[in-house]
């Protein structure tokens, strides 16, 4: 697991908004290129360009890169404006007068509808509501031709080791051994189990998803959320978007509070989800080791993404030290069922 790319092969190397290289397109090449007639120079998030502007007939939007290939970012732009158009709120690429999405310098930017709404904050309803949006993304079956197709990780067991040694030192700074002590038993349960799950795939439900389903992804202009900066997306199995949920709703989120999602709040989040998705029987069984396979794949790496200036604030130290321990105990698909401890390959009716 190389860890400068993620599970879905994205590349996650941030490069800070100050960071700027020489070849990336100026404020006025970008407003040039999409005909707006303001763009703010600060960017709205610290980890990428995203520039609010205004277009010539007074439209308030956002400016953002979406991504380095044309097919991908045109596939994406397909699936969002497939959702909006079936009623599902996702933000999608304004019609503009010039192609949108478009190729300006190296990247493809997008421009999308500024929304002026509620952060998330933590509260209960919101929890739920997230759950519900999420549900109907997956339920939708919005066109997902052309999208990224998930690939199983070719991981070796010395990479495992390593990633292992640079964690133990990440978490040895935090002076919390059992952290470490988790994530290395994740670290075993994941390699032990790998090759089974990944026999399994075709017991996993695939569906378009924004692969990126945070709290500070969703805006509430009134009881529902609608789904920003989808751009990363893929066709993967929706299993693993609900377990992203469980591993990094609250990451990187202000309003958030310095944990994880609770047992309860987590099945508040299902309570919504499961109104528009009935999940399989095999995706009941597998659940402990997505959860594993999602927690190794992008959780270790966020624990290792970020800087001392995030384990410096303590609302984001307390969710990163709650990601290291997290485990399927917290995060059960059942509200009775007692999480399974698998030892081989999985059996059927094994539920979690």
């Amino acid at each position: 697991m190389g860890r400068g790319i993620n599970r879905l092969g994205v590349s996650r190397c941030r490069s800070r908004v100050g960071a700027v290289t020489n070849a990336a397109p100026t404020l006025t090449e970008l407003a040039e290129a999409f005909g707006l007639v303001e763009l703010h120079a600060e960017s709205l998030t610290r980890f990428a360009r995203v520039h609010r502007g205004r277009t010539t007939d007074g439209r308030e939007v956002v400016l953002k890169v979406a991504g380095s290939r044309s097919d991908r970012v045109n596939a994406m732009a397909r699936w969002q404006r497939d959702l909006a158009t079936s009623g599902v709120p996702v933000v999608a690429a304004l019609d503009l007068a010039v192609p949108n999405p478009q190729q300006v310098g190296e990247d493809w930017w997008v421009v999308y509808p500024f929304l002026d709404g509620a952060a998330y904050h933590g509260a209960p309803e919101q929890i739920e509501s997230a759950g519900e949006l999420l549900g109907r993304i997956h339920a939708a079956g919005a066109a997902t031709e052309g999208l990224r197709d998930y690939e199983w990780p070719d991981t070796s067991h010395e990479e495992v080791l390593a990633d292992l040694e640079t964690l133990e030192g990440v978490l040895s700074a935090q002076n919390d051994p059992e952290a470490f002590a988790a994530v290395r038993d994740l670290g075993r349960r994941w390699w032990e189990h790998k090759d089974a799950l990944e026999s399994r795939d075709a017991d996993l439900p695939r569906c378009g998803g924004s692969s990126d389903y945070k709290a500070n992804n969703l805006i509430w202009t009134g009881a529902t959320p609608t789904l920003v900066d989808p751009d990363n997306g893929g066709h993967e199995p929706r299993l693993f978007e609900l377990a992203l949920v469980a591993a990094l709703f609250h990451n990187e989120c202000d309003g958030a509070p310095a944990r994880l999602l609770t047992r309860q709040e987590w099945s508040r989040f299902l309570t919504g989800y499961t109104r528009h998705v009935e999940l399989t029987a095999a995706e009941l069984e597998l659940w402990p080791l997505v959860l594993d396979h999602i927690l190794w794949e992008e959780g270790t790496w966020v624990l290792e993404d970020n800087d001392e200036a995030a384990w410096a604030d303590p609302r984001q130290r307390g969710y990163l030290l709650g990601l290291a321990r997290a485990n399927v105990d917290r995060f059960p698909l059942l509200p009775s069922a007692t999480p399974a401890v698998m030892t081989g390959a999985p059996e059927a009716n094994s539920g979690s």
